[in-house]
């Protein structure tokens, strides 16, 4: 018969191949196998994400962590049930230089006194710049940072209008293979931890609370989808172009994350930190507050 309604979530991402493990569970259909309705909207990041999960129009997203930490600290409820990805070591989130200014833009000293993109200005990708700079002796106060949508940077960087950019896949991969920008950190949120975990599956609480067990099937679909990946690696970047705007002669190309549904306090811990020495917090918010983790329900 019918599924029930409430057996339908819509969920809000990025337009990145960081959530290709959610395509793969939808494409898979293990959604469907355990009676959910997945509709997946794409917003520009965690910044965007909040105010629709606030209306409802979303509920469910995923989230760098920095803007979840920025949530708890407005009191606005909502958690992390799952883990969503840690930064591999190949290029993926990537600090590039436009190859306008990739003569003079060799180290991170070079920065000082450019502009830099990130899809949201006091966030986690600004938040990690800031990081690397000051990992490499540099003041991050002497950089500029411009807020762009991933979608948006290509055309910044390839033009000059920028020096350089935190960009995520695909658009890393377009923009060095294809444009002539060059890598100056492969991942510079390694200045954060190494093998970050960057990213969570959120809700708000009041969802997770009433809706627990579709949450739970949720995070089972994902973990199945996971370890379908890790199997088969050229999955992945075969529903690419169906779901991104990545071509099918570039998704080959692209460097996935690590995907993993795990999440613990201690990997939220130096987000937290940094966020707070860099004003993006007013203090050191409390890691495991911003998490109610939601074990995978059994079974199909």
């Amino acid at each position: 018969g019918a599924q029930p309604s409430t057996g339908a979530i819509t969920v809000g991402i990025p337009p990145v191949t960081d959530l290709g493990n959610l395509f793969a569970a939808q494409s898979l259909g293990y959604f469907k196998s355990r009676g959910l309705t997945v509709k997946i909207t794409y917003l520009n990041g965690g910044a965007a994400l909040i105010p629709a999960m606030e209306s409802g129009s979303v509920a469910i997203g995923e989230s760098n962590l920095v803007s979840v930490l920025q949530a708890q600290q407005q009191h606005l409820g909502i958690k992390c049930f799952a883990g969503g990805w840690r930064s591999p070591t190949a290029a993926q989130l990537s600090l590039v230089v436009s190859p306008k200014f990739a003569a003079s833009v060799t180290s991170a000293s070079g920065l000082a006194g450019k502009t830099v993109a990130v899809n949201a200005l006091n966030n986690s990708n600004q938040l990690v710049t800031d990081k690397y700079l000051q990992a490499h002796g540099v003041n991050p106060a002497s950089v500029h940072f411009i807020g762009l949508a991933y979608p948006d940077m290509p055309a910044a960087l390839s033009s000059g209008r920028v020096a350089a950019a935190i960009i995520d896949e695909p658009f890393t991969t377009i923009v060095t293979k294809t444009q002539g920008s060059k890598l100056l950190a492969a991942e510079p949120d390694q200045a954060i931890a190494a093998h970050a975990l960057y990213a969570c599956f959120v809700a708000s609480s009041s969802w997770l609370s009433t809706h627990r067990q579709l949450a739970a099937k949720f995070v089972a679909a994902i973990d199945q989808a996971n370890s379908y990946a890790a199997a088969h690696p050229a999955y992945v970047p075969s529903i690419l172009p169906k779901y991104t705007s990545v071509s099918a002669s570039m998704a080959g190309h692209v460097t996935l994350p690590d995907f993993t549904t795990q999440i613990t306090a201690a990997e939220v811990e130096p987000w937290s930190k940094a966020a707070a020495e860099f004003k993006m917090t007013n203090s050191v918010i409390a890691p495991s507050s911003i998490i109610t983790l939601v074990p995978p329900a059994g079974g199909s």
